[in-house]
């Protein structure tokens, strides 16, 4: 037996370094260099930061009222922003990756909103939002990592696209070097196992070698002993093979009849009459579905969707048993995003018309 399998430790190493090499160039680099944006983004000053925020919202429809003096009341004030003839309410916070924005911050965006009769409201930060502030956004548009990043990313300078760009990349070469540093190590873990719990192949070739020698001996025997009776016990033998025919035909099983279909159950409603909470437990049960990244609300009848995967028929018809057990939501309208590297184009469907 050979103490070391090159085989087993090639077949190991390849296998985790080439997975973990798909994993982190065309999945894990794209969060990377996202990461990598919004760290630099939390550094700027809050005024610029808005600035570029009202810009990127030009190309989505938004008019500022006033940048200026709306910038003048201090990084706590709403900016005024106007879509489609309508008032809208903008908030800014700035925050490295650890700041959390609270639901009671997004519950006083909502309330002022409310107050002064604007159509919507935007609540953009370089932080994290709370797990209870997506429940309180009624009416509200959320943007934080990947959403932010989208909505500025086409603002700024290629100098600076192309350094977080180059950013990323050094960081995700460097995590697989390390990837394929352990995937050596494990093959060659692996290398010396395998042997020791493999059976020695060589242990059964006496037996096996020794069985037909007895066979052969004991057939060189026996034609030996029988010489006259030989003929006749012939016929004797010949009537059971027979007999027991009809018995084994007899006791063939009948085949089964089918079973009879069962009619399909209704969908039952879970709705609690409360919009709000109604739209926070879609969000927290379309998140578990398998393929999902996270799920928001963009607007109040839009549902957006994050994929990881390309979604199939089976995503789509598992998004729309979600959204059916309500019924004041079953008419939303779907938003699929692809996932990132992915060449598909964003989906919109709509499960149940009005």
């Amino acid at each position: 037996m050979s103490s070391f399998s090159l085989w087993s430790a090639a077949a190991v190493a390849l296998a985790i370094g080439l997975g973990s090499t798909a994993y982190l160039w065309s999945y894990r680099r794209h969060r990377t260099e996202v990461a990598t944006g919004i760290a630099g983004l939390a550094k700027m000053r809050w005024r610029e930061f808005a600035r570029l925020i009202v810009e990127a919202l030009r190309e989505r429809g938004f008019e500022a009222e006033s940048v200026e003096e709306s910038l003048a009341r201090g990084t706590q004030a709403e900016l005024r922003l106007v879509r489609a003839g309508k008032p809208w309410l903008l908030s800014c916070k700035l925050g490295d990756g650890d700041y959390k924005v609270p639901a009671a911050t997004v519950a006083e965006l909502a309330d002022a909103v409310r107050f002064h009769g604007a159509a919507g409201g935007l609540l953009v930060t370089t932080g994290r939002f709370d797990t209870h502030s997506e429940r309180v956004a009624d009416g509200l548009d959320l943007y934080s990592g990947e959403a932010l990043w989208e909505l500025v990313e086409p603002q700024l300078p290629a100098s600076t696209r192309h350094e977080v760009i180059a950013a990323a990349q050094k960081r995700s070469i460097q995590t697989i070097v390390g990837a394929w540093g352990a995937a050596i190590a494990l093959g060659l873990i692996v290398g010396f196992v395998v042997p020791q719990i493999l059976p020695d192949d060589e242990t059964p070739t006496p037996a096996t070698a020794q069985a037909p020698a007895d066979n052969d001996s004991g057939d060189a025997a026996e034609p030996a002993q029988p010489a006259a009776p030989t003929p006749a016990p012939e016929p004797s033998h010949a009537p059971p093979p027979e007999t027991h025919t009809p018995p084994a035909v007899a006791a063939t099983p009948a085949p089964a009849a089918p079973a009879a279909p069962h009619p399909a159950a209704p969908v039952p409603s879970a709705s609690s009459g409360d919009a709000s909470a109604d739209r926070a437990e879609v969000i927290r049960t379309v998140a578990r579905l398998p393929g999902t990244e996270r799920a928001l609300w963009s607007t109040p009848s839009n549902l957006l969707i994050y994929r990881l995967t390309d979604a199939e028929k089976q995503d789509v018809d598992a998004i729309c048993q979600v959204l059916e057990r309500y019924p004041e939501l079953r008419s939303s309208r779907v938003q699929l995003q692809p996932p990132p590297g992915s060449s598909s184009r964003v989906r919109f469907f709509q499960c149940k018309a009005y």
